[in-house]
């Protein structure tokens, strides 16, 4: 990843603490419009530098209150033993599901994915049953 020269930041760092009071959101705003009326390039670079240092604050802000959110609605340890019961039955099933591969013999579309004619597709075993009773695939062997 290259970097920015040491006076770039330099320069990039002393303008952004002009704005330490203000809300990203806005600080974004204003260095958009900034950017527009600028025409000098080094200015242009400091600005551009400034909206991606802006840009990775404000996804930082963004995963730490998503973080946060995740801590705050951890299960218990009861629910969380209920849980972990549920997806390994989950788990069971969905791992003993036959796959049966099938050639669609017409366009069609199977749980909300439109498959065209002519495409081998692999699908579950209920799947494969109901496109061949209905004439759109046939199995390969």
């Amino acid at each position: 990843m290259e970097t920015l020269a040491p006076s770039i930041l330099q320069v990039r760092n002393s303008f952004l603490e002009q704005f330490q009071n203000e809300k990203l959101e806005n600080i974004s705003k204003k260095l958009d419009q900034l950017f527009d009326v600028e025409k000098d390039p080094v200015k242009r670079i400091v600005l551009l530098a400034s909206r991606v240092e802006t840009i990775r604050k404000r996804i930082e802000l963004i995963y730490k209150e998503d973080n946060k959110i995740k801590k705050i609605t951890q299960p218990s340890e009861d629910k969380k033993e209920e849980i972990t019961k549920n997806d390994t039955e989950k788990n069971e099933k969905s791992n003993s599901e036959t796959w049966i591969r099938v050639i669609m013999k017409e366009s069609t579309e199977v749980n909300g994915v439109r498959f065209p004619e002519g495409i081998q597709i692999d699908v579950t075993e209920e799947d494969s049953k109901k496109l061949i009773e209905s004439g759109k695939a046939a199995i390969i062997s």
